[in-house]
This record gives C-alpha cells, sequence and structure tokens, in this order.
C-alpha cells in the first residue's frame, strides 16, 4: 500500500507551500527537527509494517483477493478524507466538481490508481516480499518512457544512464532469484506502467489544478474504489462467496481495518515528512525502507536473498538516487517551458495501501 502524487501543471509531484498542512504558530527550530525526526521514523514503521502486513493477510490468513483487499483501503482513505475536509475542515476544499468534470478527469485517473493498486498486491501471491522491493528501483523507468511517450520528457543522456544503470541492476537481481515467477514479475510491471500512466494522465487531465493533497484524495478515492469493486463483481467475488472469504474478515477485523486505516496514515505521514523536512528526505525514505523491508523478508520470512541478487539491488540503488539527484537539480533550475520540469520519482501506491495505500 507505494503516498499519492499530487496533481498540478508543471510539476504534479511538487506540493506548493499554500498547500502543505498548516501547523498552528511557528515551531522553534529544534521543535520543527523533532518533529521531521518523529514524522520519518513512524512513516517509514507504519509504511514497512502495512507491506508485511498485506502480505500475511493474503498469503497466511489467506485472503487472496487483491481487489478487494486494495478497496478496504481506498474506501477508508475515500471516508477519512472526506471527514477531514467536510467534517472536521482541517484542510480548506479549494475547489467545487461538477458531476461532468469528475466523470472526464477524476474517473479515468481512478480507473489506473486502481489498476496500480489491483497488480501491485497481486504480485505478493507469486514473489518474495524482499524481491519486490528489489523490483520496485525498475519504477524511473516506466516513467521515463510514459513521459518520453507523451511529450512530457526528453530525458538528457545522465538521465538516460541513470536508468540504464537500475535496468542492469534489476535484472542482475532477477537473473539470481531462486523462486522467480514469470507472473509475478509481469503483475509487477504492470503495477509500474499503470503508475507511469496514472501520473501521466494527472498531468494532463488535472492541469492547472491545485488541491491540497488530502482534498485531492478525497477526490480520487472514491473513483478508485468505484473501479476497485467493479473488478471485485466481476473477477474475485465468486471466489469470494464460494471460499467464505468475508468471513476471514470477520474473523480477525482488527488486522483488515489496521490494513485499511494504515494506507491513509502513511498518505498522511507522507505529507508531514514533505512539511517538516523536504520531498527528496521522502524519496530517501522510501528507497531505505524498502532496503529495510528486504531485510525484514530474509529476517522474519525467512526469504532467501542470493549474493547476485544482492549485488543488483546495490546497482539499481545507485542508479535510483542518481535519478533522483538528477531530477532534483532540474527542479531547482528555471523552466522556461514547462514540459521540461518533471518530479522526482514517486513514491510506491502500493506501499501505502498497498502503499502503495501510494496516494
Amino acid at each position: 500500500m507505494s503516498s499519492m502524487s499530487r496533481p498540478g501543471s508543471a510539476n504534479i509531484e511538487r506540493i506548493d507551500s499554500h498547500n502543505k498542512l498548516k501547523l498552528k504558530g511557528d515551531l522553534h527550530p529544534l521543535a520543527k527537527k523533532v518533529a521531521a525526526v518523529v514524522a520519518c521514523l513512524v512513516y517509514m514503521t507504519i509504511s514497512s509494517a502495512l507491506i508485511v502486513l498485506n502480505q500475511q493477510l493474503m498469503n497466511e490468513d489467506g485472503f487472496r483477493y487483491p481487489m478487494a483487499l486494495s478497496g478496504l483501503g481506498m474506501g477508508f482513505s475515500a471516508v477519512a478524507s472526506y471527514i477531514a475536509c467536510n467534517v472536521l475542515r482541517v484542510v480548506e476544499i479549494k475547489r467545487k466538481m461538477t458531476m461532468r468534470f469528475y466523470m472526464l478527469r477524476i474517473m479515468p485517473v481512478g480507473l489506473f490508481m486502481a489498476l496500480t493498486l489491483h497488480f501491485g498486491n497481486t504480485v505478493y501471491l507469486y514473489l518474495t516480499v524482499s524481491f519486490i522491493q528489489m523490483l520496485k528501483a525498475f519504477t524511473p523507468i516506466a516513467t521515463m518512457v510514459a513521459l518520453f511517450v507523451a511529450g512530457l520528457e526528453f530525458p538528457g543522456k545522465r538521465l538516460i544512464l541513470a536508468v540504464l544503470l537500475i535496468a542492469v541492476g534489476t535484472a542482475i537481481a532477477s537473473y539470481g532469484e531462486v523462486n522467480l515467477s514469470v507472473v509475478g514479475v509481469l503483475c509487477m510491471l504492470a503495477s509500474e506502467t499503470f503508475e507511469a500512466t496514472r501520473l501521466v494522465m494527472t498531468q494532463i487531465l488535472l492541469v492547472g489544478l491545485k488541491f491540497h493533497p488530502i482534498e485531492g484524495l478525497m477526490y480520487l478515492a472514491p473513483a478508485c474504489f468505484v473501479w476497485l469493486m467493479a473488478g471485485v463483481a466481476v473477477v474475485e467475488w465468486p471466489a469470494m462467496r464460494d471460499n467464505h472469504a468475508l468471513q476471514l474478515i470477520l474473523n480477525k477485523p482488527a488486522w483488515y481495518f489496521a490494513a485499511a486505516a494504515m494506507g491513509f496514515c502513511v498518505n498522511l505521514l507522507a505529507y508531514m515528512v514533505i512539511q517538516t523536512a523536504s520531498s527528496l528526505t521522502l524519496k530517501v525514505l522510501g528507497t531505505i525502507k524498502n532496503a529495510i523491508v528486504v531485510w525484514i523478508g530474509i529476517i522474519f520470512l525467512q526469504e532467501l536473498v542470493t549474493k547476485l541478487q544482492g549485488f543488483g539491488y546495490a546497482v539499481s540503488l545507485v542508479g535510483f538516487f542518481l535519478y533522483n539527484y538528477i531530477k532534483m537539480q532540474q527542479m531547482d533550475q528555471p523552466q522556461t517551458d514547462s514540459k521540461a520540469q518533471y518530479t522526482a520519482l514517486p513514491q510506491s501506491e502500493s506501499d501505502r495501501l498497498s502503499n502503495r495505500a501510494s496516494a
């Protein structure tokens, strides 16, 4: 359960200063540093726990219905974000939407968000947690290709070098995987492709709109939920009914509620990290978190990771950090062409709701 991407014109991943969650009063510098550290630690803890929890629910508890599991997270996020915006009013609503606008602009983005989450959860049925985290390093390649095809970005030599390093590292890690599943790898690639497509569609369909992140979630989560429930009705419900899958939720309601709530919390914490630290900090934390989850898989889930896999993952990480370094340099430079500016690598959605909840 992947932080959810934010719509915008020149940079859909950058949160404008007036769109950030407001802290009451000016924080003392030391207090702000403490808040940043706490937000970072809690974000890494919950996002890592969510990945392991989803894997346990699908494989150990037997709830092998990725669309339904993703739907629980999206449903919770839809309700929680609505309460935050319309009941508690902690977030100011910037825009009222017409039904026509919602159907033509929001629903298509919600479709690709749902596909991202579905395949992002399905992969846990076929691959180990450790190997999945390694494959996530491949995301920049899908993102760059999608942006190039859409005419939103034309990568330079340094960026191509970075993604080539990622590709080589991912290939080595895949070659070293002992229990390689072709279906699992294809599901992972599908999830990353749909996520990249969603980012491009967000930039094209929602160009010029500036939502608070929670407000954006209030609009996108219901759309994603509708698509997921449609998929459940067609694909998963017959098997769920025959296997009494709802009884699994009733047997352990706290576990499934935690999985749904943690997806929303990961999104919220991601924005707190950006507010108290920076977007680059969030991306670095995401990479560190993936590495930690690899070790969790090895130590606690008894997953086997070969030396060749470890080497390949290390090569991918070098390319990953180089990719984000180049992107941050581009973001710091004045841009005369809005198409030339884009975001550093977003966190995966399947980590958040997963995340991705991500968000």
